[in-house]
């Protein structure tokens, strides 16, 4: 599996690239970079595949479940077997020639149904119903937006949860690009003097990291994201590509 510079990227890469995934020798990941850095539909194909993946991390089985609407098992079954009815998706059928412009969002419906079908396998598992009331959510003590700085495309939102643990502080990203390092979610001060580290993003470049016993939100609001060299020094590079303020 490998890029096609002299086109677009195939599809099963994109995927894997969304999910985190670097495949391929040193030189086939530098020929993807170069492409993705360059070609703004496959950027963007593999940017919107892996919102979906972070969104799809995100539910629990404390989650509703929804069923999905009409409209989205019909383009499944016309991009998988354009004859078949949706009751016969089970069936194994051979894929008729892609077309790109479809093919995220219908690789996006198929995420929404095993989404769906992951939570109600557990729900008919631990002997609930999918209309049973489940624990309430997180409460949000605290939002804002991740604004890229100069040079970058990262954004994103950073939200700061009540839980039982105590404060977490949740991040998700888009516009980072496969690199050789990897990225570090960080609390500063105002001035940005004083600074703590919360943990690296996985590879959905999304996070939850623990609020620090013995920091206070009030004293640390602003949240950077930074691209760190796996070179063994834990101190910030100090390449930063996005921030946010909290509100205290």
């Amino acid at each position: 599996m490998s890029p096609r510079d002299d086109l677009h990227l195939d599809p099963e890469l994109i995927g894997l690239l969304a999910l985190g995934e670097n495949p391929g020798t040193p030189e086939q990941i530098a020929t993807t970079r170069r492409h993705l850095s360059s070609c703004g539909q496959c950027s963007n194909e593999a940017e919107q595949l892996a919102a979906v993946a972070r969104h799809a991390r995100q539910i629990t089985p404390a989650d509703s479940l929804v069923a999905a609407p009409d409209h989205v098992w019909d383009a499944i079954a016309a991009q998988v077997a354009p004859s078949a009815a949706p009751a016969a998706l089970a069936e194994v059928a051979p894929l008729p020639p892609r077309r790109r412009a479809s093919w995220v969002a219908t690789a996006a419906a198929a995420c929404v149904g095993l989404v769906v079908g992951a939570g109600a396998t557990h729900l008919a598992a631990s002997g609930q119903s999918a209309a049973a009331p489940g624990p309430a959510a997180p409460a949000v003590v605290a939002a804002a937006s991740l604004a890229p700085l100069p040079g970058s495309r990262a954004q994103g939102n950073v939200r700061v949860v009540s839980t039982a643990g105590g404060p977490r502080v949740v991040v998700d990203v888009t516009g980072l690009a496969p690199v050789d390092g990897y990225y570090e979610v960080w609390l500063l001060d105002r001035k940005g003097d004083k600074l703590v580290a919360l943990g690296a993003l996985d590879g959905s470049a999304m996070g939850s990291f623990a609020m620090p016993r013995g920091i206070a939100m009030a004293d640390y609001p602003v949240v950077d994201v930074s691209l760190q060299s796996p070179n063994g020094d834990p101190s910030h590079s100090h390449h930063s590509l996005a921030r946010a303020t909290l509100p205290t």
